[in-house]
């Protein structure tokens, strides 16, 4: 592209000497971008068209309408394309600039934000190809990944109606090393395109979490509906299945020791934790017997274990150290009120 030149007048030249305060550089920028590209709206509609045909550049301008940082869009891309996309990445963000869109907490038209509605617009002109990709990709993928996306489920079918969603990837990977019985890496389903890696750091919190896009919800909620369409053969647990769990005495003494739908538990000392907690609950479980009783409910389907981390004290909020979450899954509470009743257990 040929360098363009602007000559400043020389009452113009006067006037920005006086006011140094103000960057005129960027100004006259941001004004000859103001003048040439139309509408925020119609910027990013061009963009995206741009975009259409070059399903690298298209997917990664979605990951940046999320405000993610660029750091973990590098690495995002790589996971899902299998290869350095770093000048993909720097491209696309010259781009933005360009138009100034590079703020996707901006608000442009009708209170609409510059990320709200590059994923609009993404979502009208171009969502089916990134999701036909993703789609295909999780049904080439080993059968241990796919049991990872189904655990991945079991944490967001109460999320399903939002626009995005974020998760902790501690509490997935344990679960799901558990349930598959071998390690685990959460960015195995990076590579699937499901989700997105990120990294959130404040005076409170400092943690990795997953951001779970649009289409992922979308993806997830058409997975759960018909998950054999995406090579994965799970299904929910039954109400036999249940019914038979509650009769065993060593989980039904777990789900006792639960007390209702979720307990939780710090992450430091976690087993002399709960040895206390079952000792001065008179429950009649070993620490051995409650791991065999954990696993077992893991991996049917009827729990799982979620992260809440580390939050430094801020402000007016306390310190909390990290914990971990037994949760009872949306399949189990949705049938284990009933069950629990009819085995005398109180359905809290």
């Amino acid at each position: 592209m040929p360098r363009v030149t602007v000559r400043v007048p020389d009452q113009m030249k006067d006037e920005m000497d006086r006011e140094e305060d103000i960057n005129w550089s960027e100004h006259i920028r941001k004004s000859i971008r103001e003048r040439l590209g139309g509408s925020p709206s119609r910027k990013i509609q061009k963009l995206v068209g741009d975009y259409q045909s070059n399903l690298d550049r298209l997917w990664i301008l979605h990951m940046f309408s999320y405000g993610m940082s660029k750091r973990y869009i590098y690495e995002s891309a790589e996971e899902i394309f299998g290869e350095d996309k770093d000048e993909v990445v720097d491209d696309v963000e010259t781009d933005l600039e360009e138009r100034g869109m590079e703020n996707m907490y901006d608000e442009i038209e009708e209170g609409l934000k510059v990320g709200d509605t590059i994923q609009n617009t993404v979502a009208s002109y171009g969502i089916s190809k990134i999701k036909e990709h993703v789609k295909e990709s999780i049904k080439d993928s080993p059968r241990e990944v796919r049991d990872g996306i189904y655990i991945l489920s079991l944490y967001i079918r109460d999320r399903l109606d939002r626009e995005s969603t974020s998760i902790n990837p501690e509490g997935v990977e344990r679960t799901w090393e558990i349930y598959s019985g071998s390690e685990v890496d959460i960015d195995d389903i990076v590579s699937t395109g499901l989700i997105y890696k990120n990294h959130y750091n404040s005076n409170a919190y400092n943690h990795w979490y997953y951001k779970i896009p649009d289409y992922g919800l979308e993806l997830i909620e058409e997975m759960i509906s018909d998950s054999s369409d995406f090579g994965i053969y799970h299904s929910d647990p039954k109400k036999s299945t249940l019914r038979d769990l509650i009769n065993e005495e060593q989980s039904r003494d777990f789900l006792s020791w639960m007390n209702g739908s979720s307990r939780y538990v710090s992450t430091y000392n976690e087993e002399e934790d709960i040895e206390d907690q079952l000792e001065d609950e008179d429950i009649d479980l070993t620490l051995e017997e409650f791991t065999e009783a954990r696993e077992k409910l893991i991996q049917n389907k009827v729990l799982l274990i979620d992260y809440s981390p580390h939050r430094s004290s801020t402000g007016n909020r306390s310190s909390r150290p990290a914990r971990w979450a037994y949760k009872l899954t949306q399949p189990a509470l949705d049938d284990m009120p009933e069950i629990l009743l009819e085995n005398g257990l109180p359905a809290h």
